[in-house]
């Protein structure tokens, strides 16, 4: 081949962008805004809360039992002993539905189930296993104080309260907090739906063999991560490099998802073909090639104000990309900023990093060492996969910086279940 014939097929260059500049313009050029809709409180688990919760009554809603047992009168049992009991009279039972309630007067009790509510007159609960009782009487040996085994209305939440603002993921104890409020329905953010499409000669001939499991692992990986986030992802086909197959599948993805993101083939060689096919599409925006590493030839465009994103085929570069695209990405799209989305710790450099030119992708495990979080990289290519299994928090250093060992850096968890010390 000649070398004209060469510079012809590699006519495509990396103009590379500034990590922050690229996520800029991404959100910027987008035209997607931040859906709600409204949702059985039942089914409501992870999910993404669109509004304000404030508490509409008071829980409990009125003095209470905290455990099954009789409401007494405290001041009865002053100078209750084992040697010297004090007897009460039984006067009935309250169950958490009872409408007329019994006034308890001087040497007086009623039977209270856990959570029925409090009798006129008395001010303490002694547990039924404390005390005896024989026929209408029970038998107290000991002194109970005042406002003992009560729980006070609005002692737990206090109504007009906030409890949960817009952003809150949505944990089981969330759900039963709502269930007890009165809320059947809330409204949350509708879950950003993601088409994943694999581009690859060599995944393709695997993929026509109809192997299980399918050759495409790693779009998998892209998946999972953006489902724990709060989106929705379909793993679609594996497509060979071509330009014109490339273009249909993603024109047909785009009108029916939110965000495409395309893996593999979106570098700079004669066979990548995701740039070419994205470009022919008449894109509004398009950004090919970031200050990342690894992650250099990521990129995104806009098409009818939906986000096409270039993902790397090798794990680590993809996963880099994911992180300084997507998440920005998602949380826009959730009401949410990014540390609303992924926690993060701030801990101490095991060792000294120096970046080049580029924004450097620093994967590293945090742990607790001598009651410090301590911070170890974890370094490899692009396509080593085991630097990710080995780390649970990430950081993005910038370019031309030396970081000491022992400096204080920020640190993004890989996952939700990515945890260390706080």
């Amino acid at each position: 081949m000649s070398c004209k014939a060469v510079r012809e097929d590699w006519r495509r260059i990396l103009k590379l962008t500034p990590v922050e500049v690229a996520v800029e313009k991404l959100l910027k050029s987008v035209d997607i805004k931040p859906k709600i809709e409204e949702i059985e409180v039942a089914n409501s688990f992870g999910r993404v809360l669109a509004e304000d919760v404030v508490a509409s009554q008071d829980i409990p809603p009125y003095d209470c039992a905290c455990f099954e047992g009789y409401a007494i009168r405290s001041r009865d049992t002053q100078g209750a002993t084992r040697s010297n009991p004090v007897k009460l009279k039984v006067l009935g039972k309250v169950l958490p539905d009872t409408k007329e309630l019994p006034v308890v007067r001087e040497g007086c009790a009623v039977l209270l189930v856990t959570g029925a509510p409090m009798p006129p007159g008395a001010d303490a609960i002694i547990k039924v296993e404390e005390v005896i009782l024989e026929g209408d009487y029970i038998t107290v040996f000991r002194e109970v104080k005042e406002l003992e085994n009560v729980a006070l209305k609005g002692e737990d939440v206090k109504a007009g309260k906030l409890i949960l603002r817009a952003g809150h993921v949505i944990r089981p104890v969330d759900v039963g907090l709502l269930m007890e409020l009165g809320y059947s329905k809330i409204k949350v953010y509708a879950k950003a739906r993601f088409a994943i499409l694999s581009v690859g000669r060599e995944l393709y001939l695997k993929s026509l063999e109809r192997r299980d499991p399918p050759p495409n692992n790693y779009a998998y990986v892209i998946k999972g991560l953006i489902e724990e986030l709060g989106g929705s992802a379909d793993v679609l086909d594996v497509l060979p490099d071509d330009v014109e197959v490339v273009k249909e599948n993603i024109l047909k993805a785009i009108n029916e998802y939110d965000v495409v993101i395309t893996m593999g083939s979106c570098s700079i060689g004669i066979n990548d073909a995701v740039p070419d096919a994205v470009s022919e599409l008449g894109v509004s925006t398009m950004v090919h090639g970031l200050t990342l590493s690894p992650g250099k030839p990521a990129g995104f465009a806009v098409f009818k104000g939906k986000p096409i994103i270039m993902l790397p085929g090798h794990i680590v570069s993809a996963v880099a990309a994911f992180y300084v695209l997507c998440l920005p990405l998602l949380a826009h799209m959730t009401g949410r900023n990014i540390d609303e989305v992924l926690p993060h710790v701030y801990a101490k450099l095991a060792i000294d990093e120096e970046t080049l030119e580029a924004h450097r992708f620093l994967r590293v495990m945090v742990e607790e060492v001598d009651g410090e979080l301590i911070a170890k990289p974890m370094h490899g290519g692009a396509n080593v996969i085991s630097t990710l299994l080995k780390s649970n928090y990430f950081t993005i250093l910038p370019p031309n910086t030396i970081v000491k060992k022992g400096q204080r850096l920020k640190f993004t968890a890989l996952s939700l279940s990515s945890t260390a010390p706080r």
